[in-house]
């Protein structure tokens, strides 16, 4: 073979095909989405918290919105869970902050319903959101939302334990779920419709004398 005669040129490789559509959805855009989500939600309430509105707060698209959460309801069940959390910490906090060791159980039940007066007076749209999803039945929440309910009433049962009468488990859980449909309807109905100059301190007064009535009821048990 005459080495002298010119060699021919290689076949040209094909050029690698660039991928087709966006980059895929990150952890950071879910944090995104959700911060637009906590604004919204904080704000406008339920109904504000659209897709749309918070693909253009999170500076996302629609379908960004749906490929992350699934649906809206997915959405709110995660934002209510976190707000469930938060509620219960909150509470956890203000039995925290009692130093004083001799306070009796009465004034620990009170500091509790104004831990819920305050959270629901700084956090009223969220607590709102939790309020009227829970009333539907949703097959879809997560456990952990459940969980976070049996927290919130595992605080007010440690300190009716502390009361007489109330060594008994089931008669202290059924205490503790009438304690907070009292506190949770005192609130709610007078915050909206007390003729008072101070709602809040109106209802502050309510709860009072429920929990007066609860705990001379625990100590002639003795």
């Amino acid at each position: 073979m005459d080495e002298s005669l010119p060699k021919s040129p290689e076949p040209a490789r094909p050029a690698a095909r660039k991928p087709r559509g966006r980059p895929g959805l990150t952890e950071r855009d879910r944090d995104l989405a959700l911060q637009a989500a906590r604004t919204l939600l904080a704000a406008e309430g339920l109904e504000g918290l659209q897709a749309r509105a918070v693909a253009r707060e999170a500076g996302l698209s629609v379908g960004s919105i749906y490929k992350l959460f699934g649906d809206i309801e997915s959405l709110v069940r995660t934002l209510n869970l976190e707000t469930h959390r938060e509620f219960a910490a909150h509470h956890r906090a203000a039995l925290e902050a009692m130093t004083d060791e001799g306070s009796d159980a009465e004034a620990r039940l009170m500091a509790l319903a104004r831990a819920y007066l305050e959270f629901v007076l700084e956090n009223g749209r969220r607590w709102d959101a939790v309020l009227r999803t829970s009333r539907r039945v949703e097959a879809g929440r997560p456990a952990e939302y459940f969980q976070s309910e049996e927290a919130l009433f595992a605080i007010v049962e440690s300190v009716i334990g502390e009361l007489p009468g109330f060594a008994d488990p089931v008669r202290r859980a059924r205490a503790a779920r009438a304690l907070w449909a009292s506190v949770h309807g005192i609130i709610s109905v007078t915050l909206a419709n007390s003729r008072a100059s101070d709602p809040a301190a109106d209802a502050l007064a309510q709860v009072d004398l429920i929990l007066g009535a609860v705990t001379r009821d625990a100590s002639q048990a003795q």
